[in-house]
């Protein structure tokens, strides 16, 4: 079985990226082998990165459910809007709250959502970046989700079936990657 975790990166009111952090849970969980869950930064309210979870001044159970979801997740997927040509302030705030060890030699996929016409290829190769600052995988293949109020409604159901390839192939390459890394690091047990 592998554990995905969705991170839907944006805590603005009537976001479009939760839209597709929604697909993607009901896609992956819709897969045999695989079970996703989605952590909502609109909720989990996250204050200023000003130390670690555990160090954390107002340090509460919620923190420890996080950090447990994270130790717990075989692989991440990460969704954000592009703000300004980057990801999400709350995204970089959350990764920043868990230490490295939480995504080390995990795969992250990585998803970003734009009303444009390019779909916040600029923020998603930011998040690649900092997949590899924390010592994580970043899967090669990169989910752009351009003109996103076109492809997917509010409840996260696809609205533009010739997006569809897009996605199948994202999921696909990703349960690659986790698969593969998750059995390396059995093996190695």
């Amino acid at each position: 079985m592998l554990n995905y975790t969705i991170i839907s990166g944006s805590i603005r009111q009537n976001r479009n990226s939760h839209r597709v952090s929604l697909h993607l849970m009901e896609r992956i969980n819709s897969e045999p082998n695989s079970k996703a869950q989605l952590i909502d930064l609109a909720e989990a309210n996250l204050p200023v990165m000003t130390d670690l979870w555990d160090k954390h001044p107002q340090h509460t159970e919620a923190y420890t459910k996080l950090a447990d979801t994270l130790k717990n997740s075989d692989a991440f997927i990460w969704v954000s809007p592009e703000y300004n040509g980057s990801y999400t302030a709350a995204l970089k705030n959350f990764i920043d709250h868990f230490p490295k060890q939480a995504f080390y030699r995990k795969p992250v996929g990585v998803v970003s959502v734009s009303t444009g016409a390019l779909g916040g290829i600029r923020g998603a190769m930011n998040m690649q970046e900092l997949a590899l600052a924390v010592q994580a995988y970043a899967l090669p293949q990169m989910l752009l989700v351009p003109q996103v109020t076109a492809k997917f409604d509010s409840a996260g159901a696809v609205t533009d079936e010739t997006f569809s390839k897009q996605l199948n192939l994202f999921v696909t390459e990703l349960t690659w990657l986790s698969d593969a890394l998750k059995n390396k690091v059995d093996s190695n047990q």
